[in-house]
């Protein structure tokens, strides 16, 4: 079977270190590799076959098969002895995971081109649908992530537009003056009542705000692209015209338009429109003489009530002219007689229908009258074929007619038909917006102004059903040329509702009024979420309209400071107070994904908190999506610090300007020959750096060039600074990178059994090499006291130079490097002469003896930072730059 076996924790990615083929059962395993199955709790381990985690009791009977897949992680826990080859590898899994030279955090080079927005560098409020919740730490510019759509509706009277949402500031709580909440660049507290807002904490109740609730807005509803506000409401006067048919069938309250003709009722036409009818109408009444005049009784309908104005024409009994009526007795419902005479005199200017002079006396019987009938009549309802009649009706008959629009309702077209809400969703409330762009009146002559009145019918039915609709109809009657604005709320049941929308008051063309309306807003309120148990949230009234640029209105923002627990005297922490702290973002950061105060090394993490502090080194960033590792290694190199993995412990480590050796490398503990690499200058070289940061100020983009004498700031390394807000310490790190350019030139390399175990990422050491000129490295025999000095006797013979002073160290047993001290020479070419302060190395046959180093005062090591370790099959390789004090001068200077 094949066992693959990681040197990190479980949860980290990564690709094993060693692969192993191996027959027989995991205990075995374990003992070849010359370790004892029994004390398997000094390491952190997780042990799977096949993909199943196997118990610790399981771990020592468990039979392999030869198709088994093993995978096992090994981590070190801190303290515990490391002495298999395997294990050792994995207490330095920063050597092959996460040790690499630079300050974390730093991009260096020309940023890659992207799609998403960096959020540290934001400018405008947005949704982030099924993204991650960005972190802030310290101090920070934040525009909000939206966490309802911004709802737009008119409140507390026509002229007033305000806009709501909610939106999230980020995990955990915050502290955010009221001076540092703003529209764009204005404080809320200037926009007076025409703004507001509310901060939560994670866990608030928000039931009671409006600006919680979630309204779905439908995007079809608005402004169009001919720049109209919204999808304008109109009745083309056309829609009410008419062709007249060559003849109607009227019958009752129906009128008809016979089939075989082409012409149709204006679609304009519906319940309300006043029509005019003016039809020849012919119909049959008897005659009798009274006395000498003849009466034609019957009803009469709705003829002209005064004499001599309506003309009509008789025939039977051998009567056919035309007569109007001079005398009538009718009743309310048309009932009675008429008189008619005969037209005398012929018409004139004065007297269009002519003076009446003779009576027609006809013998008694039955005559056909046709009346000219002219009646205006408001109409039940209408289609492309007929149209129904209100308070009125005919006998059945067909004749040609005249009938046409004479005002009251007339009906625009339908807007499209809008679903309402999303797929799948359901509502019970909805919510419609109408708006007249230039207010409604009528402009008398006089200069003042007419109320004026606009009708809007709005019809609903559920969508997955269908079938009749639900009419709804408003009017609105103002008397303003100002931009008004109306938003209608109705409570339904439950459904995915369509909506269509029509006007049904007639527009006009003149310049005298102004009546136009727009469809301009349409919502509805879906299931709204009530607390956010992790997240500070935010709730924004603004009135907007004429009071506020829209393009302020989704420009929300605060500057905010992280709460967090802080570290405190003897490693304890604080309750949550604002802070910018580089050591309390990170430990939060390792919070959040199980680790406690256990998987950090507090020890170094206490001292670097303590120089953070005192140099003001702080962290003040927005986090997007990236992992805990970049997030940490980002929080770091804010204080000039990186991430490593040092003994299974998250530990930072901070390249300063160093005065005490660590472990030491020579010839007595080095299996090969030191590599020396020096690199030259060359004609592509940077000669300068250029860092973009944001600024704390105005946490816009800032660029600052970091030039050494002799540059001509031509090639610019660009550097993307995440973390850091202040100028003068984008500076200081932007000139560390431009110094270590230039000065940290050479790179070392050299092998060790497993003595390079004990060093870590960038561990200050000497390189000693047999190099004329340079250090030698020997054994130490034996030790004793010369005078108030000690004399050292070792194993080779050492080589002095004329006119310079020497030192010489020593190597204590942790591997540590003792020195170096002033020496002189002892009495032969194996002895040395130095003032070695107590308690002096030890020289005993169960230690390995110590190791000594000599040479002049500047040349007698290669001062190195080590930057990579990797272990392998029973060696430890490592690599290390050179060390030069020349790096850290401007750590203290500032910007001209």
């Amino acid at each position: 079977m094949t066992i693959k076996i990681y040197p990190h924790a479980k949860e980290i990615p990564g690709e094993p270190l060693e692969i192993h083929e191996w027959e027989g059962t995991l205990v075995d395993f374990i003992r070849s590799q010359r370790q004892d199955p029994d004390q398997p709790q000094r390491l952190h381990t997780h042990v799977e076959v096949n993909g199943r985690e196997l118990t610790r009791d399981e771990r020592s009977t468990f039979i392999l098969k030869a198709d088994d897949d093993v995978r096992i992680w090994i981590q070190a826990a801190q303290g515990d002895p490391i002495t298999w080859a395997v294990v050792a590898a994995v207490a330095l899994s920063a050597a092959s995971l996460f040790l690499r030279p630079g300050i974390g955090g730093i991009n260096r080079g020309n940023a890659q081109q992207g799609t998403r927005l960096d959020v540290a560098s934001a400018s405008a409020n947005q949704a982030r649908l099924g993204e991650v919740v960005p972190e802030l730490a310290g101090r920070f510019k934040r525009y909000p992530d939206y966490l309802t759509p911004p709802r737009r509706h008119f409140l507390n009277g026509p002229r007033e537009q305000w806009i709501e949402f909610l939106a999230c500031i980020g995990p955990g709580e915050y502290e955010i003056d009221a001076n540092d909440v703003k529209i764009g660049d204005t404080p809320f507290s200037g926009l007076g009542v025409d703004g507001s807002y509310g901060i939560y904490p994670p866990g608030a109740d928000l039931s009671f705000l409006t600006a919680a609730q979630h309204w779905h807005t439908v995007s079809e509803v608005g402004g169009t692209s001919t720049g109209q506000a919204g999808i304008e409401l109109g009745v083309d006067m056309q829609t009410t015209s008419h062709s007249p048919a060559p003849s109607y069938q009227f019958s009752g309250v129906t009128i008809a338009i016979p089939s075989g003709y082409s012409q149709t009722f204006p679609p304009g036409w519906g319940p309300g429109t006043l029509v005019r009818i003016e039809v020849n109408r012919p119909e049959t009444y008897a005659a009798e003489e009274v006395s000498a005049v003849t009466r034609f009784s019957g009803n009469f309908g709705h003829i002209l009530p005064l004499p001599d104005t309506t003309i009509v024409h008789v025939s039977g009994a051998g009567l056919d002219g035309d007569y109007v009526v001079y005398n009538a007795s009718l009743d309310g419902s048309g009932n009675g007689y008429i008189e008619l005479w005969t037209i005398e005199v012929p018409p004139t200017d004065e007297d269009p229908i002519g003076s009446p002079s003779v009576p027609v006396v006809v013998a008694d019987g039955s005559y056909t009258m046709t009346f000219k009938r002219a009646i205006n009549v408001t109409l039940g309802g209408a289609s492309e074929e007929f149209v129904t009649l209100s308070g009125y009706s005919f006998p059945a008959f067909e004749s040609a007619a005249s009938i046409t629009y004479a005002g009251g309702a007339a009906y625009g077209a339908w807007t499209s038909i809008f679903s309402i809400t999303p797929a799948n969703e359901v509502t019970d409330f909805i919510e419609f917006d109408f708006f007249f762009p230039n207010g409604l009146a009528e402009v008398l002559t006089s200069g003042d102004l007419a109320s004026r009145t606009a009708n809007i019918e709005v019809q609903y039915r559920d969508k997955d059903i269908g079938g009749a609709w639900t009419s709804l109809t408003y009017a609105y009657t103002q008397a303003t040329l100002d931009q008004i604005g109306f938003t209608v709320q109705r409570s339904i049941l439950s459904m995915r509702p369509e909506i269509r929308v029509r006007r049904i008051s007639p527009t006009t063309t003149s310049t005298q009024i102004q009546d136009k309306v727009s469809f301009y807003g349409l919502r509805s309120r879906l299931p709204t979420r009530t607390t956010y148990p992790a997240w500070t949230t935010m709730a924004v009234y603004v009135r907007s309209g004429n009071r506020i640029g829209a393009q302020s209105e989704n420009q929300i923002n605060v500057i905010a400071t992280r709460k967090l627990p802080t570290l405190q005297a003897g490693g304890t922490w604080s309750a949550p107070v604002a802070t910018r702290d580089i050591s309390a973002f990170a430990r939060y950061i390792a919070t959040t994904i199980g680790y406690t105060d256990a998987n950090l090394d507090m020890d170094e993490i206490e001292r670097l908190h303590d120089i953070w502090v005192a140099r003001g080194e702080t962290l003040d960033h927005i986090f997007e999506e990236t992992t805990v590792k970049g997030a940490i290694d980002t929080a770091f190199g804010a204080g000039m610090a990186e991430l490593t993995i040092d003994d299974g412990l998250i530990k930072p480590v901070r390249d300063d300007v160093r005065t005490s050796f660590e472990q030491g490398y020579s010839l007595q503990n080095i299996t090969g020959p030191l590599k020396r690499n020096f690199r030259t200058r060359r004609v592509d070289d940077h000669d300068g750096v250029e860092v973009e940061y944001i600024d704390g100020q105005t946490f816009t983009k800032e660029v600052i060039q970091c030039l050494l004498p002799g540059d001509a700031g031509i090639k610019l390394m660009k550097v993307k600074l995440d973390g850091v807000t202040d100028r003068t310490r984008a500076w200081r790190i932007g000139m560390r990178i431009r110094r270590e350019m230039r000065y940290r030139r050479w790179t070392y390399q050299i092998e060790t059994e497993l003595d390079a175990l004990n060093s870590g990422y960038l561990s200050y050491v000497p390189l000693v090499d047999d190099i004329p000129g340079y250090g030698q490295s020997a054994i130490l025999h034996s030790i004793t006291a010369s005078g108030d000095d000690a004399l050292l006797r070792v194993s080779e013979p050492l080589v002095w130079a004329d006119g310079e002073s020497h030192v010489v160290a020593y190597r204590r047993p942790d591997g540590t490097v003792a020195g170096p001290f002033a020496a002189t020479p002892g009495p032969d070419d194996y002895s040395v002469i130095a003032s070695i302060p107590l308690p002096w190395p030890v020289i005993s046959l169960s230690l390995e003896p110590p190791h000594v180093y000599f040479g002049t005062t500047e040349r007698w090591a290669f001062p190195a930072l080590v930057t990579n370790i990797v272990p392998g099959d029973g060696r430890v390789s490592v690599t290390a730059m050179n060390y030069d004090e020349r790096v850290y001068a401007d750590d203290n200077n500032a910007p001209a």
